[in-house]
């Protein structure tokens, strides 16, 4: 009799185990995954910027464009930060103890009940055949590769809001899943059900932005700012919104104005996990606006009639110095007209070095024609400055994107080898297409 009390016993273990299992493993599921994709971006991040290191140091590239990549490494890492946003919020939802605690009673009260009326040892072994063997998960994360499991996850969150459609963190997660694939109408709909659900919330707004601002070619549009307005004023200090905002100050070259939005997040200590990336961007914009303003251009340039008219120096100067005449050929001028103003950079590398800049000079194509010094005061970082090379190569480049460097398209003009201790002036015309 003994042994049939614990059979009873342990088949009432099993079947309240595979009810409650699911509530355990939704908490553990919010608590072990709400920040994967995060963990997983930076791992990501880090393996790349650790090639990076490696191209540099073998040669593969040159100062410059590490610095580029890497600029363009730790975007794409800001831009996904904001999607993590509401998986760290995620793992404080809990999951309702009602459900199974009602099944549970439901099948202590059955079993009693069914036990009183028939129950005998004969059907004990009915009952073992009859109780579920084994609830295996998924899938161990070996057996199938990601897109399988990803393509199986999206099946199963849309049957699950099809047979539950209040059920608002699958909505939510279908949501984030729709957005990584660029299904952006999908997923903005997806979350407009999760504020339809729970009323609605700041961080959800912003990531209804968020997939507007992607599918509008990363621009703010009138649609994207209704949403941020929105979601600001339910919680001005929303992490995805202020995010998202900075960012696209950072995209339209306002420095400044993206350093201070993302300032926003951590000063009121909603940074996270994030805190060290947006520590890292915020230097970022504040080294690229510091570039673009200094140094003031009545000091280092003046505007002339004449490509060949002398610089003016009312401040003395130490240390090696470039006096540039820089203008633009009649054939690109006439291109030019057509089109809005463009950013001209104006700079010295080392000759047969790396390619950081030892001094520069943003102004605008409508500047030009313009008489221009290089020197020290202009460097980008106090160590490397004129006066810490021998020649240099001078470029003046009109930018397409408003970024430093030479890309495919922009307009160029180039003298090589050039002494930093060179007395004349060096005209620079812009007539080269870089291919």
């Amino acid at each position: 009799m003994t042994s049939l009390w614990i059979f009873i016993a342990l088949l009432l273990v099993l079947a309240l185990a595979i009810v409650w299992r699911h509530f355990f493993k939704s908490k553990l599921f919010s608590g072990d995954q709400s920040n994967m994709r995060g963990e997983t971006n930076k791992d990501l991040y880090h393996e790349h910027l650790q090639e990076l290191h490696k191209d540099l140091e073998e040669g593969g590239i040159d100062e410059e464009n590490f610095g580029y990549l890497k600029e363009e490494l730790d975007r794409s890492l800001l831009i996904d930060m904001a999607a993590t946003e509401k998986e760290q919020q995620a793992k404080d939802k809990k999951t309702s103890m009602f459900w199974p605690a009602t099944v549970s009673v439901f099948i202590i009260a059955f079993s009693a009940t069914l036990y009183a009326k028939l129950g005998h040892f004969d059907n004990l072994h009915m009952a073992q055949q009859a109780a579920p063997q084994g609830h295996p998960d998924t899938g161990s994360p070996g057996s199938t590769d990601r897109a399988k499991q990803m393509i199986a996850r999206m099946k199963g969150l849309q049957d699950e809001v099809k047979n539950n459609p209040t059920n608002a963190q699958a909505w939510y997660e279908l949501g984030q899943m729709l957005g990584s694939i660029g299904e952006y109408d999908s997923a903005y709909v997806a979350y407009g059900k999760v504020n339809e659900i729970e009323g609605t919330q700041s961080d959800i707004l912003a990531l209804q932005a968020q997939v507007k601002f992607y599918q509008n070619n990363e621009q703010i549009n009138d649609e994207v700012q209704t949403l941020l307005d929105k979601s600001l004023a339910i919680d001005p200090s929303e992490p995805s919104s202020l995010m998202l905002i900075g960012m696209n100050h950072f995209l339209q070259n306002r420095f400044v104005e993206a350093g201070q939005t993302w300032q926003k997040i951590l000063d009121a200590n909603r940074g996270g996990d994030n805190t060290q990336a947006l520590e890292s961007a915020i230097s970022q914009a504040n080294a690229r606006a510091n570039m673009a303003d200094h140094p003031p251009m009545p000091n280092n340039a003046q505007s002339t009639a004449s490509t060949s008219a002398p610089v003016e120096q009312s401040p003395v100067i130490k240390g090696p110095s470039l006096s540039l005449n820089v203008s633009i050929s009649d054939e690109l001028i006439a291109q030019l007209n057509n089109g809005p103003d463009q950013t001209v950079f104006i700079y010295a590398i080392p000759a047969g070095g790396a390619r950081m800049p030892l001094a520069a000079i943003r102004v605008s194509a409508s500047d030009l024609p313009l008489s221009v010094t290089l020197d020290d005061s202009s460097a980008m970082r106090p160590e490397f400055a004129l006066s810490s090379v021998e020649t240099v190569n001078v470029l003046a480049v009109i930018s397409f994107t408003g970024k430093p460097g030479v890309q495919k398209g922009d307009f160029k003009a180039e003298i090589q080898n050039v002494s930093v201790n060179h007395k004349e002036i060096l005209n620079l015309s812009i007539d080269t297409v870089v291919q």
